[in-house]
This record gives structure tokens, C-alpha cells and sequence, in this order.
């Protein structure tokens, strides 16, 4: 889908987007659709080839990214500006979470019309770089779409000993510790989240971005299932939709339907 044609420059083929194969049917096979999930796919691809590494070893990112469409392919998606602020961001935003990526400041991308007419349909050419000090005052003519709220590069998950807090929840690909008197809103990435929302390692796109609320303390844990969630089982019990539960550590949280399992055991707190 990219091309690399210099360390900050690639060409776009969109028409290497995979699709359902059932929308072949409405169009010739040759139409190349370029819309929202065609240009977070080539973000996360670009993200993905960025060879720079911050002190810490985390991937530090371009923030900056200009992709260069056709006029026509740009005159279709501008009526979709605010969507793809509303849609695309929280789709880059999971991905800087998944990697723990770094950046030097707030994602922008910005789609142009590329006026040399070199960029046929269906086509592209992304420039990226490192641009610390973006401004928000958007370009005439452009499609500007930016992420402000950048996620937190997360602490390697210790080895050698246990974590510090009063519960810990672990999954297959990382821990959770948790305090006492806390009410925790946990899920997979958000960008829209408050200061008490935690992801949860290994959340995939089944795990709702606020599944469950959980408190702990005095040797139990209570879970709240969302009232819009996907399924959330504790132990031997399966919550409806807005269900509360207490139970005693160390205990079982199911998501999904089995999508990711949570171990809740007693933290070095208590």
C-alpha cells in the first residue's frame, strides 16, 4: 500500500486497501475507493514504518502528516471533514497506544489537493515529518484533521516483582494495578476518556472502549458491567447490562465472551 520514495515521502495506492468482498458488487472492479478506513490504513502503515526511537526504546512517531490526493478524490471527502475527525482519530489513537508510541507534538493530518495534477485517482502522496509546534489555524483549502489528547507512554511492566497497588488485574499482555477507593473505567483505548480511564493490555476492537467499572478494597473487587457493554462475566457470574457485583479476590473477569480474561489478585497493598 506504501511505497517509500525518501525517508519522509511515500506513494499511496489505495487500491491495495483490503475490503469486504461484497461491495464489488455496487462498483466496476476496478474503482478504487478512497475514504476514512482507506486513509487510516495508510496511517497505520506509515506509523508502522517509522524507523526513529525515543531514549526509552518507544517508537517516536511523525506527527505531522500531508497526503496529497487528486481533486476529485479530495472534493468527495471534504463533506466528511467532520467525520473523519469524529472516526479516523480514535483509529490512530488506538494505534499509538498499541505500539506505546511517543510524539514531539499533536497529531495533524492534513488533506490537499495536489495541484501539479502528477496524483491520479485512487492515489496519493503522504509527507511526513516532525513538527513540534503545529498550530490550529488550518490551511485554506485543506481537510485538517488533528489529536490533540495524546496517550501516556505507558511503564514497562516490571519482571522481577510485583506491582505496587492493592489489586492487580493481568492479562496476557500486561498489568493493571489498582488502589483502594478508586473507581476505575476500564476498556481499550479512548481518546475521549477521563483521568480515570484505564486500557486494558491487550484490548482488541471487541472490547468495548468503556466495558466495565471496578472498585476494590478490603480484600473483594466490584464490578460494574456498562450499560451499553459487551458481555463482562466475575467468577461464576454473568452481569446484565448496568449489573453490579462484589467478589472476593483473587478472582476471574471475562470479556466479551472469552475475547480477553482478566486475573484480579491481592496486590503488595494488602
Amino acid at each position: 500500500m506504501l511505497r517509500s520514495e525518501s525517508p519522509d515521502r511515500f506513494a499511496v495506492d489505495f487500491s491495495q486497501v483490503k475490503r469486504s468482498s461484497g461491495w464489488r458488487a455496487l462498483f466496476s472492479k476496478d474503482t478504487v475507493i478512497v475514504d476514512g478506513l482507506a486513509i487510516g490504513k495508510a496511517l497505520i502503515a506509515a506509523i508502522a514504518a517509522c524507523p526513529m526511537r525515543s531514549p526509552g526504546g518507544a517508537p517516536q512517531i511523525w506527527n505531522e502528516y500531508r497526503l496529497f490526493l487528486s481533486r476529485s478524490d479530495h472534493d468527495r471527502l471534504r463533506p466528511l471533514e467532520a467525520a473523519l475527525q469524529r472516526e479516523l482519530m480514535p483509529m490512530i489513537y488506538e494505534e499509538l497506544v498499541r505500539q506505546n508510541a511517543v510524539t514531539v507534538g499533536s497529531v495533524v493530518l492534513r488533506l490537499l489537493v495536489d495541484d501539479a495534477e502528477d496524483v491520479e485517482s485512487g492515489h496519493a502522496v503522504l509527507q511526513v515529518r516532525y513538527a513540534p509546534d503545529i498550530g490550529s489555524t488550518p490551511v485554506s483549502g485543506e481537510i485538517t484533521v488533528r489529536l490533540d489528547k495524546l496517550p501516556a507512554a505507558a511503564s514497562p511492566v516490571p519482571t522481577d516483582r510485583q506491582l505496587s497497588g492493592d489489586v492487580i488485574l493481568r492479562t496476557p499482555a500486561g498489568e493493571l494495578a489498582l488502589s483502594a477507593g478508586v473507581r476505575y473505567t476500564l476498556g481499550r483505548a479512548d481518546p475521549d476518556a477521563g483521568p480515570d480511564h484505564l486500557i486494558i493490555p491487550g484490548a482488541t476492537s471487541r472490547i468495548n472502549r468503556r466495558q466495565l467499572s471496578v472498585t476494590v478494597g478490603g480484600g473483594h473487587i466490584e464490578v460494574t458491567r456498562d450499560a451499553g457493554a459487551n458481555p463482562v462475566s466475575v467468577g461464576n457470574q454473568h452481569l446484565a447490562a448496568g449489573q453490579t457485583v462484589r467478589e472476593r479476590l483473587p478472582t476471574e473477569i471475562v470479556l466479551s465472551g472469552g475475547e480477553l480474561r482478566l486475573a484480579a489478585i491481592p496486590g503488595s497493598g494488602l
